[in-house]
């Protein structure tokens, strides 16, 4: 077997696998499909997907989407911000590290919906609370990396710095900040697929205005269309996973060529 068998063979055999158990589940349910016309109401086979899709439904899908992704990416790089300056700021002191950060696993354990009723009364039920809610959910793994890659900074060159009387910008900016961006952009990928489950979940919440990607898949499940509600879910993780990708390919051209281990 060659090499590229090797690579693409298993992740084929579990694409199998998972399209097997999908249509084991679709045919195993009760009342999965209706009396009338047969149509899918809870989990559409494989091979009808995209029944009862039509222009207006795919539409419909698509300005969700440009809501979800717009939400998404300007909760990512509010996340991205928050979660950086969080990190460098409690790199800075380990007594101001230790104040903040049990406060900081509070907020990302706490279920959002707790938060909800602040959020809007602060807020409003706008464009703003969703991205809010993406950043809640999404900063703490850039904080969390941020402040790791900084301390595991060499003792070594921390000393050659001072030597050379650099600065503490000087110290940031040429030193730390390079030493950690392969743990930085490490949080950036976690975060970038949980700022579009953020705008999912904002969107469950906060229903003014046009639907997102979260209201749209409620509306298909309310109304039994099973394969608009799975195609739009799979919209949400085809947007997750373009993010991921993203971020992958800016850590791969501008960290791994200088910073091989």
């Amino acid at each position: 077997m060659n090499r590229s068998a090797r690579r693409w063979l298993p992740p084929l055999v579990v694409l199998a696998a998972i399209i097997g158990g999908w249509y084991a589940l679709a045919y195993s349910l009760d009342n999965n499909f209706a009396s009338s016309d047969g149509s899918a109401l809870i989990v559409p086979p494989p091979h009808r997907l995209f029944d009862g899709l039509n222009s207006a439904t795919a539409r419909r899908i698509g300005e969700a989407a440009r809501i979800s992704l717009s939400t998404a990416v300007v909760g990512f790089f509010a996340a991205a911000i928050v979660g950086v300056a969080l990190g460098i700021v409690m790199s800075w002191s380990r007594a101001l590290a230790s104040a903040v950060w049990p406060w900081l696993i509070v907020l990302q354990v706490t279920p959002i919906i707790v938060l909800t009723p602040i959020i809007v009364r602060v807020v409003g039920p706008s464009f703003g609370a969703r991205v809010l809610v993406t950043v809640l959910i999404s900063f703490f793994p850039v904080a969390s990396n941020t402040l790791f890659g900084l301390r595991a900074v060499p003792r070594a060159l921390h000393d050659l710095f001072t030597l050379a009387r650099a600065t503490p910008t000087a110290r940031l900016l040429r030193l730390q900040l390079p030493a950690a961006s392969p743990s930085i952009f490490a949080g950036l990928r976690v975060a970038a697929g949980l700022s579009v489950i953020g705008a999912i979940v904002g969107d469950y919440f906060f229903t003014r205005g046009t639907p997102g990607l979260g209201r749209l898949i409620t509306y298909f499940f309310l109304d039994t269309r099973a394969g608009p509600m799975f195609v739009t879910a799979f919209v949400a993780s085809l947007i997750g996973l373009a993010f991921f990708v993203a971020v992958a390919v800016v850590n791969t051209l501008l960290i791994d060529p200088w910073h091989r281990p």
